[in-house]
């Protein structure tokens, strides 16, 4: 298994994912932890465990880490 960073920035009312190294985007108007898991899912890759931190983020937050597993 190969562990997958996803950056999730907001910008202009819209977290929008990205992963080091991929192409594909993923974005959501909903939240940072919806676009980071719409992304994982686009790359075939599974969040590794709820984000237990979200809940001291602030929606002033720009940028938001977390990470994904996927089969090499």
């Amino acid at each position: 298994m190969t562990d997958l960073v996803i950056s999730v920035r907001l910008s202009a009312g819209t977290y929008t994912a990205r992963a080091r190294g991929e192409k594909a985007t993923a974005s959501s108007t909903i939240s940072a932890d919806a676009a980071a898991r719409a992304l994982a899912s686009k790359l075939g890759a599974q969040m590794t465990q709820p984000d237990l931190f979200a809940a001291n983020r602030s929606s002033t937050d720009s940028h938001v880490q977390f990470t994904a597993q996927r089969n090499s």
